[in-house]
């Protein structure tokens, strides 16, 4: 029977089709079944939608100049918040041959706690509750020279934890000042 030509004809096609539909079959059921993690490299939250500054009504003092990296001051800056705070000046130092790049930015809500900063060290932008909304109390944001909002770092609960946000915060900002030729 096998020597039979229609017979040999059909379990040819049968396994060709069987060879390419069976690997587009699995595709689909691994990614619709949600076991495929992807490869994901960033530490931060991507934020969307899409969000910027003008959108929140706020004015940009760096368009088209320089990244930000903003921190948003709470109601109560606490020694954890100024940790916090001294951590955004040494990842500005971290950054290296791409320092002037970037901008480090106080992020003050109408709620926030009024603190005392070293003169000059950091530049302060007022920001609305619409902005409080997106990105919120104790948390650390990338913002674009286009004023474009990129990602967000939610508050960690311990000082422990601090550090590695920090380590993430500044991979993810060397590899966008790397791809990026704005700013």
């Amino acid at each position: 029977m096998i020597n039979n030509p229609v017979y040999r004809g059909r379990i040819i096609f049968i396994s060709l089709v069987v060879m390419f539909a069976l690997p587009a079959i699995m595709a689909k059921t691994v990614l619709s079944q949600h076991w495929y993690n992807s490869g994901v490299t960033n530490k931060g939250e991507l934020i969307e939608p899409h969000s910027t500054l003008d959108s929140f009504g706020l004015t940009n003092p760096y368009q088209q100049q320089q990244w930000q990296l903003g921190y948003v001051i709470p109601d109560k800056c606490d020694e954890f918040c100024q940790q916090q705070i001294y951590l955004l000046g040494q990842s500005h130092i971290a950054l290296g041959k791409y320092q002037q790049r970037v901008q480090p930015v106080l992020l003050i809500t109408p709620n926030s706690d009024s603190i005392e900063t070293p003169q000059g060290s950091y530049q302060r932008l007022e920001v609305n509750q619409e902005f409080a909304q997106v990105v919120g109390q104790f948390e650390f944001v990338i913002v674009d020279p286009l004023g474009q909002l990129v990602m967000r770092y939610p508050k960690v609960d311990s000082t422990a934890e601090l550090v590695p946000q920090s380590k993430g915060l500044l991979a993810d900002l060397r590899k966008l000042l790397k791809l990026s030729r704005v700013g």
